[in-house]
């Protein structure tokens, strides 16, 4: 298995481990949705129409969704920092990024199983924020990894290029492995996430725990020099 990941092109390699990043997007959307009052902590496209739900409703009803918010772009911004202030090989620094996101993961997954954060507004609301900022620095790494038609959090663009590009729209159908790998992604990880949450109230994050360390493991596995970070 290791040898078969470092003797993969340096392009089907970095497709590899945004697909499991992406399994885990799903199951961190579910179980935020569903666990943390209709919020979404991955996917900004559907937190900000439910923000503007809200604000025909009454903000009070998506005081979640301003804090995921401003947690994702918290995020997004310390994870380009760090991103730009690196010049080492990439998947090094994508390696100290994904450690970070992964200590926040254990952290949250360990408050789910100890607090009734759907009880307390003021727990849930912070983990909306911590998590939707975990959310934020992967998908800056799945960005940096430049993997065309792969996005880890939204699927909208690559259903519409899955369904453009295919044959039966006279399309040449390149590429439609990696992006049906991402809409099977979302889905599976959502129903896992899901159905785990249902079982235990970490089950979902923990579920992102194991793919976000999977993805950690393969990096540090490969250990072969990559392009740097411009």
């Amino acid at each position: 298995m290791i040898e078969r990941l470092r003797n993969l092109p340096d392009e089907d390699l970095h497709v590899t481990l945004v697909l499991v990043l992406t399994l885990g997007t799903g199951a961190v959307d579910a179980v935020s949705y569903f666990s943390l009052d209709h919020v979404f902590t991955a996917n900004m496209s559907g937190n900000m129409a439910l923000l503007g739900i809200g604000i025909a409703n009454g903000l009070g009803s998506v005081t979640g969704n301003i804090y995921a918010f401003g947690g994702f772009v918290l995020g997004s911004i310390a994870v380009g920092r760090f991103m730009h202030g690196h010049r080492g090989p990439f998947l090094r620094t994508a390696l100290e990024a994904l450690i970070a996101q992964l200590a926040i993961f254990v952290a949250l997954t360990v408050t789910l199983g100890l607090v009734d954060v759907a009880a307390d507004a003021a727990w849930r609301y912070a983990v909306c924020l911590v998590l939707a900022a975990a959310m934020g620095i992967q998908t800056g790494v799945a960005r940096h990894m430049s993997v065309k038609d792969v996005n880890t959090t939204v699927a909208t663009m690559t259903l519409h290029d899955l369904a453009a590009a295919s044959k039966l729209a006279g399309g040449d159908s390149v590429r439609w492995k990696r992006r049906a790998g991402v809409v099977v992604a979302l889905l599976a990880g959502a129903a896992i996430g899901i159905g785990l949450d249902n079982t235990v109230s970490w089950g979902g994050l923990g579920f992102t725990c194991l793919t976000t360390l999977g993805v950690i493991a393969a990096v540090v596995a490969v250990e072969r020099r990559e392009p740097t970070i411009d």
